[in-house]
């Protein structure tokens, strides 16, 4: 794809656009400054041969509502004049690993921003306490950026970012275990919610029941304990809902099947659940992935699950299950999708998988290249 450039009827440059891979190469020159009486927004994406500082000039482009540096080839530190940016609505800074330092505290200036995004980075340093004066972030993503120290971030977001929608964070290196805050319940807007990896222990909150407008819900990779509680049955929109890799315990509840209808994904793998799988499983209509691999979950898989249409994905290896999978259940999986056992990947030989009268440890598999 080549740049692309956006005029007003004055012929004035209100927008660059740069994304794609087209082979940009060379460095951002300080003349950016130029632009600053009209310029709105200025997205580099996968640029890779753009390399060279950010210039501090950057800081006069006041009209700036939208700035994405993502996957380039950019280095030295973020300018402290990114707090120049006042009207700045949306900044992503994504997988520049050349860029070092610490995050400007002069960001918390940005009064105006309503989502940031800082994905893959090497930054060090502590995150600054001035981002909690952005009381309009609605989305807010710090995944993988294990040199910074991000131990507060958790209670200090839930704390006073009230009106976020999305909150992403992942893989958190610094600091002790914590539970997630009972605050969390203040984020009334949320759709979106992710914490994974990010050293979490103790229950899942009930107060967590009260996001109704809460479509997504991930939570892999942490401490978590306790049982499903019955309040997050009241998350009716949920679409999706992981919970692997923890340590979660008791039965599955009826509710979580009968009232969760919408889900398309549920993870409840590598945790410690006991019981059947209730019957009720038969009434996710929407369901499209289901894992329930490394559990101790036992008895046969339902039949009501020849009800699940558009079930392409189901992973059931090393859980205590019993019998075969349902002859017409295999059908209608995707042979690519159908892991029946071990801890590996493991693909079905056949088309279509021919799974009567086996086990579910015996389908006819073979291991993935």
């Amino acid at each position: 794809m080549s740049p692309e450039s956006y005029c007003n009827g004055m012929g004035a440059i209100k927008g660059l656009s740069f994304m794609d891979a087209n082979n940009l190469e060379g460095t951002l020159p300080p003349e950016i400054s130029l632009l600053g009486h009209s310029l709105q927004f200025l997205i580099f994406n996968r640029q890779l041969e753009l390399r060279g500082g950010i210039p501090t000039e950057i800081g006069h482009l006041t009209k700036l509502t939208e700035l994405i540096l993502s996957t380039t080839g950019l280095s030295g530190t973020l300018p402290t004049e990114f707090g120049l940016l006042r009207v700045l609505d949306y900044l992503v800074i994504a997988h520049n690993e050349m860029v070092f330092g610490t995050i400007p505290t002069e960001l918390g200036n940005l009064s105006n921003l309503t989502r940031f995004q800082l994905v893959k980075s090497n930054l060090t340093g502590s995150f600054p306490k001035e981002f909690l004066k952005l009381k309009q972030l609605e989305v807010f993503y710090l995944d993988n950026s294990p040199g910074l120290d991000t131990a507060s971030v958790l209670p200090d977001v839930v704390g006073n970012m009230h009106q976020l929608e999305c909150l992403s964070l992942v893989s958190r290196t610094f600091g002790e275990a914590m539970p997630i805050p009972s605050q969390i319940g203040f984020l009334r807007n949320m759709s979106y919610l992710m914490l994974k990896n990010w050293k979490i222990i103790g229950t899942i909150p009930a107060e967590l029941g009260g996001l109704t407008k809460l479509e997504s819900l991930t939570l892999p990779g942490n401490s978590i304990t306790g049982t499903l509680p019955e309040d997050l049955f009241a998350l009716t929109h949920l679409f999706s809902l992981k919970l692997g890799s923890n340590k979660m315990e008791g039965t599955l509840p009826p509710d979580l099947f009968s009232k969760l209808s919408c889900l398309q994904q549920l993870h409840i793998n590598d945790n410690e659940f006991i019981g059947s799988i209730p019957t009720e499983v038969g009434l996710l209509s929407s369901l499209k992935k289901l894992e329930m691999r490394n559990t101790n979950l036992s008895g046969t898989i339902p039949t009501e699950m020849l009800a699940l249409d558009d079930l392409t994905s189901l992973v059931v290896a090393n859980a205590s299950l019993s019998g075969s999978i349902p002859e017409r259940l295999c059908g209608k999986l995707d042979p690519q999708q159908l892991k029946c056992f071990g801890g590996q990947c493991y693909q079905v030989k056949s088309e279509i998988p021919v799974c009567q009268g086996t086990s579910l440890c015996g389908c006819d598999c073979v291991p993935c290249e």
